[in-house]
């Protein structure tokens, strides 16, 4: 969908004439030619259009992502979108297939490692990633700062926390709980983020608690606290309810955190919780 199209689309959500949908910002003439796709409009002009009306630039941009977005990055989103359902589906082969398409379809080296992790995670098959690969994701994460703005390392620093071993996990995680920590403003994305890095970062604690006995303490109060400061968008309540039932099983208060995911199956979020750890 073009800009325009997309304009034309939301104009007939809002029932705006269109020169209601202009506002007065441009002449209705010029907006007509905009919404056929014979003028451009300006970046500025089109926010004020969009803003006067308050429409949502994240729905207004999702509508022009086919469009503008370069094939290959299309195909990674798809890739990316299908490995994420074959994950919550907990079926090996249908992640192993996503896996294979991956490889053959894309030409992202992150989404490849991602994926070829996330495989071996669900196989216990960690040990037999080789060295190399972990070595270098480690001088990676080690020297880039901006690992912890940038979208695609993130996602890469997610997927690939099993990897890792405790001490260096909780090296990565002491330093994104300090940008946290000191940060002022955090945009809503990056908040999301973050959100989904620390509560993995808890279940993984937790389970090597459980399985080895391996002490977690230095960081895990900290992160529920980020947690809690993050999560204040309504639609981020999953995550603090995640982290809730978390903190009672580090607690061993297991009839509690029971309440809370049986709560969340009465509530219609089967799926979601059915990876949480026991």
């Amino acid at each position: 969908m073009t800009i325009g199209e997309a304009l034309k689309q939301i104009r007939g959500e809002l029932c705006l004439t269109q020169k209601q949908m202009c506002a007065e910002i441009v002449t209705r003439s010029f907006y007509a030619k905009v919404e056929s796709g014979k003028s451009m409009i300006s970046a500025d002009k089109l926010a004020e259009i969009l803003f006067s009306h308050d429409v949502d630039i994240n729905y207004f941009y999702q509508l022009l992502r086919k469009t503008y977005m370069p094939k290959s990055k299309q195909i990674d989103e798809n890739l990316n979108q299908k490995m994420n359902e074959a994950f919550n589906s907990g079926r090996i082969e249908l992640i192993e297939q996503c896996y294979h398409d991956i490889l053959e379809q894309s030409d992202s080296k992150s989404l490849k490692i991602r994926s070829m992790i996330t495989v071996a995670y669900l196989k216990n098959e960690l040990s037999l990633i080789d060295p190399k690969v972990k070595q270098k994701l480690f001088i990676e994460f080690s020297k880039e700062q901006n690992w912890m703005t940038n979208s695609s390392s993130l996602r890469l620093f997610t997927n690939t926390m099993p990897i890792w071993s405790q001490e260096n996990l909780s090296f990565f995680v002491e330093r994104l709980l300090n940008r946290i920590e000191k940060s002022k403003k955090i945009t809503e994305l990056n908040q999301e983020r973050y959100l989904r890095i620390l509560e993995n970062y808890l279940t993984i604690c937790y389970q090597r608690r459980a399985q080895n006995g391996i002490s977690t303490a230095k960081n895990i109060q900290r992160t529920f606290n980020c947690i809690l400061k993050l999560s204040s968008p309504v639609h981020f309540a999953l995550y603090k309810i995640a982290a809730l039932y978390l903190k009672y099983l580090f607690l061993d208060r297991k009839a509690e955190a029971q309440k809370v995911k049986d709560d969340m199956k009465e509530y219609g979020y089967q799926n979601l919780v059915k990876n949480w750890p026991e």
